[in-house]
């Protein structure tokens, strides 16, 4: 299963034209836009990123179906059914815990105050209404299948043909950490962590299936934690005491 030179060229849109896309002419766009625009261009941003991650997983899947590949090599098929079964069942664990710490956090204004202060870079991506919020769901569910296909295991599928697949974890992890550096210094870190676990995920059950569960879980989870943020309700503050002078 030697890569071939559509694999580069695909390899090459995952690492290069992918993340400048991101960071030039996505959330850029949006920080630059104005107030009255930002609602609709942040619509207009979720349908694109669906499209566009829908569209690179259909022309990688393409390209293994031309080279001949088996579904096992890329983790669409378990090689231990098994292993998944507990894979996704640890999913399931993690949204019950999601679901739990949203409860308590929807009740605590100085929880969700905090909230907003960790998204801030990113707050004008963040879903604010409910029609939003059921997008941005499609949104993580996308990137949930589709990253977890082409960065986990496309990629490490590729570079594993040439270094070992510890080294390949570690930098289709980076690659991918910084395919979200329109959230900074900080969100390239997190990011680059998060994908060393979903890559981690990906190895232990040998499927694709419960990274790809998790990941969209996460992407949900902090979906609905935003919206809560941004829809808190805001304490009145009091009217001042009127001074004697003005009695």
């Amino acid at each position: 299963m030697t890569p071939f030179w559509l694999d580069h060229l695909m390899v090459v849109v995952l690492t290069v034209f992918f993340p400048i896309r991101a960071a030039t002419f996505g959330y850029r766009r949006l920080v630059l836009a104005p107030a009255e625009h930002v609602a609709d261009m942040r619509r207009a941003l979720y349908f694109q990123a669906i499209a566009l991650q829908w569209a690179l997983t259909a022309l990688g899947l393409a390209i293994w179906l031309i080279g001949g590949r088996s579904a096992m090599a890329l983790g669409l098929e378990p090689r231990e059914p098994r292993n998944v079964l507990w894979g996704l069942l640890g999913a399931a664990v993690i949204a019950a815990a999601f679901w739990f710490v949203r409860t308590r956090v929807r009740r605590d204004p100085e929880a969700l105050e905090r909230v907003l202060q960790k998204l801030g870079h990113i707050e004008r991506m963040l879903p604010r209404s409910m029609e939003e919020k059921r997008i941005f769901h499609f949104v993580a569910l996308t990137a949930g299948v589709c990253e977890e296909l082409l960065y986990r295991g496309y990629l490490i599928w590729y570079l594993s043909r040439w270094i070992d697949v510890v080294p390949a974890v570690i930098v289709s992890s980076v690659i991918f950490g910084i395919g979200h550096s329109y959230q900074g210094v900080k969100g390239i870190i997190t990011t680059t962590l998060v994908g060393g676990v979903m890559a981690l995920i990906y190895l232990t059950a040998g499927s694709l299936w419960p990274a790809m569960a998790v990941h969209a879980i996460i992407d949900m989870h902090a979906g609905e934690l935003a919206y809560a943020a941004l829809n808190r309700p805001i304490p009145a503050t009091p009217d001042p005491e009127p001074s004697p002078a003005s009695g």
